[in-house]
């Protein structure tokens, strides 16, 4: 026999993290943490002004675009760990304006989560899932628009909780396999749930081991998209993901430009699913992508910056990193410029050369850019000490004497030593006498 679950004012306290348990300790804090803010904000500031930067990697032959997009990977990550910078989102800055039938999609699925919540507090657990699943399709129809990821979980949730009330194990066990594929880490609070309903979720979790396989391949045009599969980054399209469970998951590809593309797709047991698909641009997409390629391009030839300063206006940075990726002899080399766009200059070039295999290359290529970044901001420092009026080394010592002053004085030192030489030359009676005529005397 069945029981009703235990259900408190919260009734749906999902754990969708490892450390889910440790947020209480964080709340003691939290007034100690705001006030801490405060006081650093100005710090903080002041640490990033005139930082703001971005890198990009650009494959000067086109069978380098795949390479060249997940070093830009890697090389963003580097840039993201280094302190006293501000990384520019270009998802946020970028990003197309999602269709209208998203908003549609949203309100459904905001409305069908209230009506589920209120079904399961009147413990109609058949309703609960009729409006959950209606929550869940209207999600799913959002495609790589799904926002908030975790309400989509919760949808999901709601559908086993409801099947397990009912009784029917199998449905329930079925949804919770979907939830574990989204977050394989998930845990429910033990007082909001029956303890049968906990088993059932564990009896999914230890099972998934011994799950069958699929994979997963999937092309886009244009290539080099940020491939995440439910809900974490993957790779950079051309890309395949081998060793899936069998089930439903969530694929999302996002470039920056281009509108998202997503689908939650079937993996077969022992099957390949393949994709190809052709993102939509937005408003800035075609042309935010050839502004990259011209100033990854332009970086190398001094007679072609005004496309790398091009690429500052667009997106309002202070400085960039930029990296052409090149085929050598019997290898490809990676070579870094540190451009800073208010003098139009290079204040650091460095150079990486890899196996054509490409064994090894991400950690080469983290390596290479901890170091390059590095020695890089120590030149854009020296830079910035050096041109900086109020530094004692600034070489502005002589920006508050009047020129115009020194320049008469220096002009009527001239007539004057003029007006010497021609006296005594009509003395000395010699016209290219310059002396006074006198010194042999």
């Amino acid at each position: 026999m069945f029981h009703a679950p235990v259900l408190p004012k919260r009734w749906l306290r999902l754990s969708l993290s490892r450390g889910a348990k440790r947020h209480g300790a964080r709340h003691v804090s939290l007034l100690t943490m705001s006030a801490v803010l405060v006081f650093s904000g100005t710090v903080r500031a002041k640490a990033i002004a005139n930082n703001h930067t971005q890198v990009f990697v650009v494959g000067m032959a086109d069978d380098l675009a795949h390479q060249a997009a997940t070093m830009n990977q890697v090389l963003r990550k580097v840039l993201k760990e280094t302190p006293k910078i501000q990384v520019l989102d270009l998802t946020s800055k970028l990003q197309a304006e999602p269709p209208p039938k998203i908003k549609k999609f949203l309100d459904t699925a905001r409305n069908a989560m209230k009506a589920a919540k209120q079904a399961m507090r009147e413990m109609e657990y058949g309703k609960v899932i009729k409006q959950a699943t209606l929550a869940r399709q209207a999600f799913e129809k959002m495609g790589g628009f799904i926002e908030p990821l975790s309400r989509y979980k919760e949808s999901i949730l709601l559908i086993a909780v409801g099947h397990a009330m009912l009784g029917d194990r199998e449905q329930s066990k079925r949804a919770f396999l979907d939830l574990m594929l989204l977050d394989p880490h998930l845990k429910l609070s033990k007082s909001a749930y029956q303890s049968f309903v906990l088993d059932l979720l564990e009896e999914v979790k230890s099972s998934l081991a011994g799950q069958p396989l699929g994979s997963v391949a999937i092309k886009t045009t244009p290539p080099g998209g940020n491939l995440y599969l439910d809900g974490q980054l993957k790779g950079v399209t051309p890309e395949s993901l081998d060793g899936l469970v069998a089930g439903n998951h969530l694929l999302v590809v996002k470039m920056p430009g281009f509108m998202n593309w997503g689908k939650v797709v079937k993996v077969d047991a022992g099957n390949l699913l393949s994709l190809d698909i052709k993102l939509t641009a937005g408003g800035a997409g075609g042309g935010f992508t050839r502004i990259v390629e011209r100033a990854g391009r332009a970086i190398s030839d001094s007679d072609l910056r005004g496309e790398v300063l091009r690429l500052g206006q667009t997106l309002g940075l202070d400085w960039v990193w930029l990296c052409q990726l090149k085929h050598g002899s019997y290898e490809v080399v990676l070579t870094g410029y540190l451009f800073e766009f208010s003098q139009a200059r290079v204040l650091h070039q460095a150079k990486l050369t890899m196996d054509v295999a490409g064994y090894g290359m991400e950690e080469e290529v983290r390596n290479f850019g901890r170091k390059f970044i590095r020695e890089g901001m120590e030149e854009l420092r020296k830079f910035r000490e050096e041109g900086d009026p109020l530094s004692s080394q600034s070489g502005t010592e002589d920006w508050y004497h009047d020129k115009s002053k020194n320049a008469r004085k220096a002009r009527d030192n001239r007539a004057h030593q003029e007006d010497q030489v021609k006296d005594r030359q009509s003395e000395s009676g010699d016209p290219l006498d310059d002396r006074d005529g006198t010194e042999d005397w």
